[in-house]
């Protein structure tokens, strides 16, 4: 539990920072540093405050630039252990940052390079720090994280190979290049220049303290153990790199555990490193039902339970092996008991995300009533704490009509709703929404269609596109399941898909578009219909784009059916990709049969329908139209008239070239003879 004063000296150190009294905080500092580097004092707070999150994320207006203000500290203060340490550690920071991949893609070479140019400075900030520090913990830590995420900069490993470190443009050829240019930009955006040039010696502290072949990651964790025996951050960090995550596994962390390297740790202390092993293995990939790497899970976990655990650390294991239990032993009921375990420890315990929806679709959707009390505590206390959206709605729709445990009371919604709509908006994520889509449709498997409207008409009352989206499909009677006559209305569904389409749901649009066609609740409006197939192929919607062509050759006027017949259909058939070309074909073909947007044209209707064939041999309406042109002498007849009257023998090769066209091959890819 957090100490009376720890606010207070996290204050402290924030206002002694931003006012850059330095000098002080270092003295400050300095004090709390003792008791904590000894390990005498228990609730010491300096381990928490010698953190970049812990000093930079305060009230300030405008927001302190971390690498602004440490590196005035160390300008003032140049002798400051602090100082450098945790301009070591922004910088160490700002190199995760800047190697952060981006959606979908590899880390790339530029970002590569701009963390190791990070990683320079926040080596050097370190190498600063032990040089003025008997028992630098923190520095030698922080070189520990570094070496096991980014690897040791080659100067160091030059230096610590007893040989002087070149200069960076000496050891590598890269003033120039564009990788170099687009890496450089990275640190020039913090407002620095790249390090190019090195310290000659290592400082006396790590002078012949490494041994042959020592790996880095277990140099810097002998030698910060050194300092401070027992440290339990050190290891937890040096865990952390043995993870599955790194290439290692929770059975390799198990091992180091109970190593002597842990021998100076209490058993509680071990304990609470199992269990970061344990958690690691049960958020991973969850072993095979019945192999023996589940068998020894559940054992391992079952003896870890059994020990002395700290709230949080019991909270955190049963939070994630419910599920996992529940599919090792194929027994959701066994997933609600470890649930009802975790609700035991404490009353302020609560399940994560996961949990909370595992919970909700083993009683619901799965039938397992016996559970029922597991769900009753979660809406109860998603109640009373009432910070998270999804458990405030839920709990809401049971209140609406006496469900799932809670008490009948209606008067209570309006204010519940309201308050998990502020919350979804502070969010600002569209999880939530999600996550009451799936609960209104585990409602529904329950039986209990009533509710689930209610929480989907609530939702879509406060704007919820999704949820007007769901409704559309409610009221047509179109949703998962079953839906009560009484709700049947096509005018609500109407308003509903439109609300949806206007919120710019892109299905929405699409959905809007055919409804307007069909004239759902009304009379079929044409020119409303084309506006939304447009919307929806602006959005990337490709069936779109089909759909408005058919509907322009079904009720449009001859320009428009003109253009439907002689561009818009042809733009797809050239798409080899399009999900409707097949569709698209044997549109156009049935143009060609009828003379819509077109001139009749029996020869060219007959070529497309045997390229829907083509595109799709399952066609049977292609096969029909195909069997009624040219199955008879009649027929073959017509064709033939008609041939004499075509444009092109085979109106269909650009299309079909499209669809067979082969990568160009390069000169290195043909066999050469050997007579030139």
């Amino acid at each position: 539990m957090p100490q009376p004063d720890q606010h207070d000296n996290i204050s402290k150190a924030r206002m002694l920072l931003a006012t850059r009294r330095f000098l002080k905080l270092d003295e400050w500092l300095l004090s709390q540093m003792r008791g904590w580097q000894n390990q005498g004092d228990g609730h010491s707070d300096y381990g928490l405050l010698m953190h970049p999150a812990t000093l930079f994320t305060g009230t300030e207006s405008p927001p302190l630039n971390p690498l602004e203000i440490l590196s005035d500290w160390v300008q003032q203060c140049p002798q400051s252990y602090h100082a450098h340490t945790l301009l070591g550690m922004v910088w160490h920071e700002n190199a995760w940052i800047i190697r952060q991949p981006q959606e979908g893609e590899d880390v790339a070479d530029h970002q590569w390079l701009g963390a190791q140019l990070c990683c320079d400075y926040a080596v050097l900030s370190f190498l600063h720090a032990i040089e003025l520090h008997p028992r630098p913990t923190h520095a030698l830590r922080h070189m520990m994280n570094l070496s096991g995420g980014f690897g040791e900069p080659y100067w160091l490993k030059a230096l610590f190979a007893g040989e002087v470190p070149k200069p960076l443009h000496e050891k590598f050829s890269i003033q120039g290049s564009e990788i170099w240019q687009a890496g450089v930009a990275h640190i020039h955006a913090l407002g620095f220049e790249p390090a190019t040039h090195w310290p000659q010696v290592l400082p006396d502290a790590l002078q012949q303290t490494r041994k042959n072949d020592e790996e880095a990651l277990d140099y810097w964790l002998r030698m910060a153990m050194s300092v401070r025996h027992a440290d339990v951050g050190t290891l937890e960090s040096y865990l952390l790199f043995h993870s599955a995550f790194w290439g290692g596994s929770d059975a390799q962390q198990m091992q180091i555990i109970d190593s002597p390297l842990c021998a100076e740790f209490s058993e509680e202390e071990r304990n609470q490193f199992r269990a970061n092993a344990m958690c690691d293995a049960l958020s991973g990939d969850i072993a095979d039902r019945e192999s023996p790497q589940a068998l020894e899970l559940q054992s391992r976990l079952a003896g870890l339970l059994a020990q002395p655990l700290s709230p949080e650390t019991r909270i955190r294991l049963l939070d994630l092996a419910g599920i996992c239990i529940a599919y090792w032993q194929d027994d959701d009921q066994a997933g609600l008991a470890v649930y009802d375990d975790l609700f035991a420890v404490s009353p302020q315990a609560m399940p994560g995300h996961d949990a909370q929806m595992f919970i909700s679709r083993a009683v619901l959707a799965n039938g397992h009533q016996e559970g029922l009390p597991v769900l009753t505590q979660l809406l109860t206390r998603g109640l009373s704490q009432a910070n998270d959206p999804v458990l405030v709605a839920f709990a809401a729709t049971a209140l609406q009509s006496g469900l799932y445990g809670l008490p009948a009371r209606p008067e209570l919604c309006s204010g519940l709703m309201e308050h998990a709509w502020s919350l979804i908006l502070q969010a600002g994520d569209e999880q939530p929404v999600k996550d009451l889509v799936t609960l209104a449709h585990d409602m529904a498997i329950n039986d209990d269609l009533d509710a689930a409207h209610f929480l989907m008409t609530e939702m879509a009352r406060h704007g919820s596109a999704i949820h007007c989206y769901e409704l559309y499909f409610f009221y047509r009677n179109g949703w998962h399941q079953d839906v009560p006559e009484q709700y049947h209305n096509d005018s609500n569904a109407m308003d509903c898909v439109l609300s949806a389409a206007r919120s710019g749901m892109v299905p929405a649009m699409f959905t809007c578009a055919n409804a307007l066609r069909e004239g759902l609740g009304g009379e079929p409006d044409y020119e409303q219909a084309m506006h939304w197939y447009q919307r929806a192929m602006d959005a990337g919607h490709l069936s779109a784009a089909y759909f408005r062509a058919s509907c322009a050759l079904d009720k449009g006027s001859d320009a428009e059916k003109r253009q439907a017949a002689e561009v818009w259909l042809p733009e797809i058939l050239h798409n080899a990709q399009h999900p409707d070309r097949a569709e698209a074909a044997y549109t156009l073909g049935m143009a060609w049969l009828t003379g819509t947007g077109v001139k009749k044209n029996r020869y060219t209707a007959d070529k497309y329908m045997e390229f829907v064939l083509e595109l799709n041999p399952e066609s049977d309406a292609a096969k029909q139209v195909h069997e009624e042109l040219s199955g008879s002498l009649r027929a073959r007849m017509n064709l033939w008239q008609d041939k004499r009257k075509a444009e092109r023998e085979d109106p269909v090769a650009a299309y079909r070239s499209v669809q067979t066209a082969e990568p160009e091959t390069s000169l290195e890819d043909v066999p050469q003879s050997d007579n030139k």
